[in-house]
């Protein structure tokens, strides 16, 4: 049952978010062939209003394949295919007059439009996100790294004059390496990624006290148990509920940008190569991991459960909106760029080029989709993914 609401969970993300480019195509009036969830073969369909709706058997993926759309474009997989019968061309199902090819293809609308089209997948990502955060933040409110009861502890940041109660909003490090924070979770995470930074020099916290911004440096405190580099402080455990609607919109903020810098750090790590095969994940990993998860929080009751669910989704949701907004072609990113460069230059690149562009970038992409999978199901098997729930 937990696999199913994986399951169900991913689809509907990708439902989401192929929804973006749809609302956004039929609202330019573009002609859209058909709207599909899932990937392969069918299993449900009908056309209605002139869009082919589809159901397939695979439930990871899906596409809102346009016309006039080239079989690359947006990270979507067209498979209509035109057949010419007088002056009526029939996209399997779906008809359209010879004369009103240029009224409803994509191809032809201002660039403008055709942005905002291809942009629509990644806002609606956001825009569920965001939703989700809200829903959580009311729910189980937000946790803020103060500090509390380290009054007795004798570690240099308690030495440097930090007291209980102060809220750490910043930290840096020696070798410039600094960020802003709000929650607990943005303090833990970052703190895990820069270990290595505690070893070049003093840390500077600051902190909101009474009201105003301070900042304290101290030297690095290692763990003589774990051997880890630890901030030296003790902080207050418990949520704090937002009181009013303007505290949700900013709670519910920084659990997205929460979310987003884990994407953001994640690629920097990738780019320095400190990323390991056992690392990366794919589609199967992030079922297995979310079912895992859905069936650990199982026994807390349907609300936990529900309530894990959604931040999972929250999180891929995130991930899915940026991972396709990197300039690469194929993804709604690489179109996105090429629109661009054609706003700022005035200039349209050839769309022969621009195919063939998106076609081998498409097949880099299933090359590495494929790569991921096999990649999955041995960390499945080999039980790397079970380690990180527990």
């Amino acid at each position: 049952m937990s696999i199913v609401l994986a399951l169900l969970a991913l689809s509907f993300l990708v439902f989401f978010h192929e929804l973006g480019h749809f609302l956004a195509a039929k609202f330019f009036k573009v002609g859209v062939l058909e709207f599909s969830i899932g990937m392969g073969p069918r299993i449900l369909s009908g056309v209605f209003r002139n869009t082919r709706y589809s159901l397939k058997l695979l439930p990871l993926g899906g596409s809102c394949a346009m016309l006039g759309e080239d079989a690359a474009g947006s990270g979507d997989f067209s498979t209509a295919k035109g057949e010419e019968e007088e002056d009526v061309l029939d996209f399997d199902g779906v008809v359209f007059a010879k004369e009103d090819l240029e009224k409803y293809s994509f191809e032809k609308k201002p660039a403008w439009q055709r942005f905002i089209i291809c942009f629509g997948g990644v806002w609606h990502n956001f825009l569920l996100a965001f939703l989700f955060a809200i829903i959580l933040t009311v729910n189980i409110g937000t946790e803020f790294p103060i500090i509390g009861a380290s009054s007795t502890v004798e570690t240099p940041a308690m030495k440097s004059g930090l007291q209980d109660g102060d809220r750490i909003v910043a930290i840096a490090f020696a070798d410039g390496s600094k960020r802003s924070l709000a929650t607990l979770q943005e303090l833990s995470i970052f703190l895990e990624l820069h270990q290595e930074d505690f070893k070049k020099g003093d840390i500077k916290l600051t902190v909101i006290r009474d009201g105003k911004k301070e900042s304290f440096s101290f030297s690095p405190y290692r763990d003589p148990e774990s051997g880890r580099y630890r901030l030296g402080v003790q902080l207050k455990n418990g949520r704090v509920s937002a009181k009013n609607l303007f505290q949700v919109l900013e709670y519910s903020y920084y659990e997205f940008r929460f979310n987003a810098r884990i994407v953001f750090d994640s690629l920097a790590m990738i780019l320095r190569g400190k990323v390991s095969r056992q690392d990366v994940m794919g589609p199967v990993g992030t079922v297995a991991v979310i079912g895992g998860a859905v069936q650990q929080s199982s026994s807390g009751g349907l609300r936990l459960t529900i309530l894990v669910l959604m931040n999972l989704s929250l999180m891929l949701s995130v991930n899915l909106g940026i991972m396709n907004l990197l300039p690469i072609p194929a993804l709604d990113g690489g179109r996105l760029l090429f629109i661009l460069l054609e706003m700022l230059l005035r200039k349209r690149l050839n769309p022969k080029w621009e195919e063939r562009i998106n076609t081998v970038g498409m097949a880099i992409l299933l090359l590495l989709m494929v790569a991921i999978v096999f990649n999955d199901v041995f960390n499945l098997f080999t039980g790397v993914y079970s380690k990180l729930l527990n």
